[in-house]
């Protein structure tokens, strides 16, 4: 039993039967792959497929971001054993619509050396499109870097989350992300808020959320400033910040606060931090 392969089986219902002659065609023939995999949107449809935060195998992706013809696009995949070089010639010779189910297949696929190899292209674009697919709405990145691949190492993982706060995606939609913060990503990370706010930017709101994890030199600074901002995310993200520091020092700082915040939720942290 192959638990991803059945669930998307079940998922696609009608279709399931198309793709399960694809199947056979490819293992006849493998370059039928590269004529299968572009007709998914046509066959299967583009609809939302809908479902929530599901358990694929080791992976977990929240199918509500997933169109049918993604689900398509991995069962496909995953029936035929797709090799690292027939990943790479898919996304070379792929539209964009292409490259955006293969990247978002990745999440239940192998993590191998071609899947690395792709979520190094990913880091390179800033096609918004296809750094969703690759790497929100599952935990493909956390687990891929847990993988430790040699191709794949802790600066890439660092680049792809700059890319993320670059791009002003919410850190909720990269499942397990918290768990790579590091010093290196800390300074990375302060250092483009640093330089939006010079430029009269907007700052990635999560920011301080990653900062907490890993504090650097200017990190406590930038979240009591933040407390003082006037925009309601920013403040929330900074008080949840200082809640994860957990330093009592800073107790005072949230006290003067207190009594001058109007959002309830905001207050309600604050008073939960140590003192």
């Amino acid at each position: 039993m192959n638990a991803p392969l059945d669930l998307l089986r079940t998922r696609l219902g009608e279709a399931a039967p198309w793709l399960k002659d694809q199947d056979a065609e490819i293992a006849a023939d493998r370059r039928r792959l590269a004529v299968a995999f572009p007709q998914l949107p046509r066959k299967v449809a583009r609809s939302q497929l809908g479902g929530g935060l599901t358990a694929l195998g080791k992976a977990l992706c929240d199918l509500d971001g997933w169109r049918r013809c993604d689900a398509a696009a991995a069962l496909l995949l995953l029936q035929c054993k797709v090799t690292d070089a027939e990943l790479v010639d898919l996304y070379a010779h792929g539209d964009l619509e292409e490259r955006a189910m293969l990247l978002r297949s990745l999440a239940v696929l192998p993590i191998t050396a071609g899947s690395c190899s792709l979520l190094l292209e990913v880091q390179r674009t800033n096609m918004v499109l296809h750094l969703e697919a690759a790497i929100c709405d599952s935990d493909l990145l956390a687990r891929t870097s847990a993988a430790k691949l040699p191709n794949f190492g802790s600066s890439d993982v660092d680049r792809l989350m700059l890319k993320v706060a670059f791009l002003d995606l919410p850190l909720r939609r990269v499942f397990s992300a918290e768990q790579l913060a590091n010093i290196e990503l800390s300074r990375m990370l302060q250092d483009l808020a640093t330089e939006r706010e010079a430029a009269g930017r907007p700052v990635w709101r999560d920011t301080d959320r990653m900062l907490a994890r890993a504090p650097v030199p200017g990190t406590i600074a930038r979240l009591l400033g933040g407390l003082e901002h006037g925009d309601d995310g920013r403040r929330l993200a900074a008080a949840e910040a200082l809640l994860v520091l957990n330093r009592p020092e800073l107790r005072a700082f949230a006290a003067e606060r207190l009594p001058r915040e109007p959002r309830p939720e905001i207050r309600a942290i604050l008073q939960r931090l140590p003192g």
